[in-house]
């Protein structure tokens, strides 16, 4: 209201000076005329994703619905209608909900986008028992969830062990990996057991779908895969191994054959009080099967542990280690199940078993590690990226004040709605 007022006030200024400015006047006013249509648009826009990230989702589609009848921009209408896709199944509008997505599924928006819309509402009518519909949904967004298998012409042998799209990736757009995808359910399960099918972490998953609950995911249910990325470091080298925590991953760039690939897995990491390291180490020490020396911290925690753990199935260390530097800590595999992609270590790093097989035989003594803690990525290329993997208000200020650097300015509430919605992937910010 008081940004209207103002525009009106100079409006009235500019009246008064048209005789004194007669030549610029008629472009001073239309400039003055579109900025205060702007404003307008961007009023039910701001509103509608202020509202949304309050939970007030009848508001949020009242302004949502508003502003897309007038924005022209497609990433804004992207955003305002998987904002809005949520909202309906949010407040049980399953009518709406269907149109929505009817209208939407096949139109010019990302793949991404239509992806992210057809889980919410594919896993809304399966929630509530609507099979019928759950069919024809998949049956209408069939184009989505195809995926297309990846071959690399890669011949040489220690690197052909890799899953292409899946733990191996071509490098694109100077350090852009990747593509996401969708996983349809074939039985009751849980996110913790599908990550594990698909080679990835638990809390990058569960993060990449915020209305997915993780232990309750029912036959016929969507996941949306996130494996576009950003590497942690925009300046890498290759040869060296980078690890950021906040995401739960590695990354290990490297020439192979000529052509530039990055090889990433997903990882453990340290608990809050016994975090994992950040800084620059090397791989100073490989073992095959280690015994594990247990640390006489970890022996006054648990005082049955003997002072040796023997390689085996009970082995913590699982089948590889790999020792950073002069310290205690290791990059090894892990004889539990679970854990991958979260918090449970005592600082050490860990890895699948399969995963740190592939990852041992090709990683050479006095491999350059690098350990950082990001909660968010930032790049420009002929696009602006952001991943985020948590979001708080210094994080956002900051994330926004880069934006602007890079020449690119969106709203503060455009980036907490992200930090909510569309978190653990790399999101390009079209014009």
């Amino acid at each position: 209201m008081i940004k209207s007022l103002v525009m009106y006030f100079i409006l009235a200024v500019l009246l008064l000076i048209q005789a004194a400015f007669s030549e610029d006047f008629n472009a001073l006013l239309n400039d003055a005329l579109t900025q205060a249509e702007q404003e307008s648009l961007d009023r039910d826009y701001i509103i509608a994703l202020r509202s949304f990230n309050d939970g007030l989702y009848q508001m949020a589609i009242h302004h949502g619905l508003k502003a897309l009848k007038k924005i022209s921009s497609v990433s804004q209408k992207e955003d305002l209608v998987y904002m809005l896709s949520i909202a309906y199944a949010k407040t049980d509008q399953r009518k709406k909900l269907l149109n929505l997505f009817n209208r939407y599924i096949n139109s010019k928006f990302s793949t991404d986008t239509k992806m992210r819309i057809f889980v919410v509402v594919n896993n809304y009518f399966i929630d509530k028992g609507a099979y019928k519909i759950s069919r024809y949904i998949k049956k209408k967004a069939a184009h989505l969830l195809k995926t297309e298998k990846q071959v690399y012409d890669i011949t040489t042998p220690e690197y052909q062990r890799f899953d292409p799209g899946i733990n191996i990736f071509k490098l694109q757009e100077d350090n852009l990996i990747g593509w996401n995808e969708l996983y349809i359910s074939k039985e009751n399960t849980t996110i913790i057991e599908i990550a594990k099918k698909l080679d990835l972490g638990y809390d990058e998953l569960r993060i990449a779908n915020p209305h997915v609950n993780p232990f309750d995911v029912q036959k016929g249910m969507a996941v949306f895969i996130p494996r576009r990325r950003l590497l942690p470091e925009q300046n890498f080298e290759f040869g060296t191994i980078y690890i950021n925590l906040s995401e739960k991953r590695l990354y290990y760039p490297l020439i192979i054959d000529e052509d530039a690939y990055v090889i990433t897995f997903p990882v453990g990491i340290g608990v809050d009080d016994k975090k994992s390291p950040v800084g620059e180490f090397k791989i100073t020490q490989k073992k095959e099967h280690p015994e594990w020396v247990v640390p006489k911290s970890i022996r006054e925690e648990n005082p049955n542990l003997p002072p040796v753990v023997p390689p085996g199935p009970d082995n913590p260390l699982g089948v590889r280690a790999m020792r950073l530097g002069h310290t205690d800590y290791l990059l090894h595999g892990t004889s539990k199940k679970f854990g991958i992609g979260m918090k449970v270590s005592h600082g050490c790093i860990r890895m699948y078993n399969s995963d740190v097989i592939r990852l041992f035989d090709i990683v050479p003594k006095g491999t350059k590690v690098v350990i950082t803690e990001k909660d968010y990525k930032v790049y420009k290329n002929h696009n602006v990226y952001v991943e985020i993997f948590s979001l708080n208000e210094n994080d956002k200020n900051q994330i926004l004040k880069l934006l602007r650097e890079k020449g690119t300015n969106i709203s503060s509430h455009l980036i907490e709605f992200y930090g909510k919605e569309k978190r653990g992937y790399a999101i390009p910010l079209l014009p």
